[in-house]
């Protein structure tokens, strides 16, 4: 419940941020380049403007502190008990997301030169961040975050198992669960993999929906039934995520090999960006 307010919370927060700066700068936007000069405003919210070079600095600033804590988090070992990682990781895009827009508004959609390399890379990087976190999903991993090794995978399926055959009603449950993903082919090629995950999680939305009725029809009492469906569904996602584990793996690799090169390009002209308009002296409200 806890974990579902916070993400309610960053959602909140990134909704209504996006529609406070849309309205704010709503007649400014929707003005033709010519004749923003024109416009009383200009002066405050042209790019090198108080109010979008502040949108700027702030965008930019949580982009930096959304990459710096997440890696940091991920690689330093000392931090690795500081809260799950996939926790990490939502901050991360929650700052990772809302920072680009910021800095989309601060360039009043327009931009030339280094600045503009700057932003397609970053959008670049926040597109394929989705991508990312799609991928990291898939992967079975511990309450930490930590992806599971295969005999830790094949375990912890052998516990859901076990707990669950302990009634002929979890029986017929693993059997349902074990016949519905049975018929799904291996991909021959690894950009089939998307199409078989969407597919996938079509299965498991049916199964889980399945698992569901059959728990229903059985008359448990109601805790028990909670409890089996529980067992139930943690199976089906387990299965459902294992079943292109290798494939997704190496989805994973390639993304990683395409990400983290645009991430420091980004960085690189970002810095170069904030260096000229700095020399030019444009120093916001300092």
């Amino acid at each position: 419940m806890a974990h579902k307010v916070f993400l309610a919370f960053l959602f909140f927060v990134t909704i209504n941020a996006v529609v406070a700066v849309s309205v704010n700068g709503f007649s400014y936007y929707t003005t033709p380049l010519p004749q923003r000069p024109f416009l009383p405003e200009y002066n405050t919210m042209k790019p090198s403007g108080d109010y979008s070079h502040g949108l700027g600095i702030a965008g930019a600033s949580m982009i930096i502190i959304g990459v710096a804590m997440y890696s940091t988090r991920k690689r330093v070992r000392k931090l690795w008990n500081l809260g799950k990682l996939s926790r990490w990781l939502e901050v991360h895009i929650f700052l990772c997301l809302l920072g680009p827009i910021l800095v989309v508004y601060h360039t009043t959609f327009k931009a030339g030169g280094i600045a503009a390399i700057s932003l397609w890379c970053m959008l670049s990087v926040a597109a394929s961040g989705v991508i990312g976190r799609f991928l990291y999903v898939q992967i079975p991993r511990n309450i930490k975050g930590s992806e599971l090794s295969q005999q830790e995978i094949s375990s912890e399926l052998d516990r859901l198992s076990g707990e669950l055959a302990t009634t002929p009603l979890g029986l017929q449950l693993v059997k349902k669960i074990d016949e519905s993903f049975a018929a799904i082919p291996k991909p021959e090629k690894l950009m089939e993999t998307f199409g078989l995950l969407a597919r996938l999680q079509n299965i498991k939305r049916h199964v889980k929906h399945s698992l569901h009725e059959m728990i229903e029809r059985s008359h448990v009492a109601h805790e028990h039934a909670h409890a089996m469906f529980k067992l139930a569904s943690a199976r089906t996602t387990l299965v459902q995520r294992t079943f292109l584990l290798t494939q997704v793996e190496k989805l994973f690799f390639y993304w990683h090999a395409v990400h983290l090169p645009f991430t420091v390009i980004m960085f690189i002209t970002l810095a170069a960006h904030v260096t000229v308009t700095v020399v030019l002296g444009y120093r916001w409200i300092f």
